[in-house]
């Protein structure tokens, strides 16, 4: 946020991934700020409570796919083509091959 340039975020998860784009630095077409990390993740969740990668494990291809999706979304970042996913939450489920999106706002307790 404070150095001014976008963050493309991916989680992922044993099946299941999330790919988000964070400018918080700037306002929307709206005129309404964007929101933060904070904004989607208010808390980091308790030690202990998601286990490792080592433990639960990823499929590798799944990070491949979600890897390529993050690249596309960083050169759509750059070059400023198509709909990006600032305030938009991708959730991928590989076990059912299927997308969903939420929308997401700031905060109203973030600066």
């Amino acid at each position: 946020e404070r150095a001014g340039k976008p963050l493309v975020s991916v989680m992922l998860g044993r099946f299941d991934g999330m790919l988000t784009t964070f400018r918080p630095y700037e306002a929307g077409a709206d005129g309404r700020a964007n929101p933060t990390f904070r904004c989607l993740f208010p808390d980091a969740p308790p030690p202990g409570l998601l286990p490792a990668c080592e433990e639960a494990g990823i499929v590798g291809a799944l990070a491949g796919v979600l890897g390529s999706m993050q690249a596309l979304e960083v050169l759509r970042q750059v070059v400023g083509f198509g709909d990006g996913l600032v305030r938009r939450l991708l959730l991928v489920d590989a076990m059912g091959w299927r997308f969903e999106e939420v929308a997401y706002e700031r905060a109203p307790d973030r600066p």
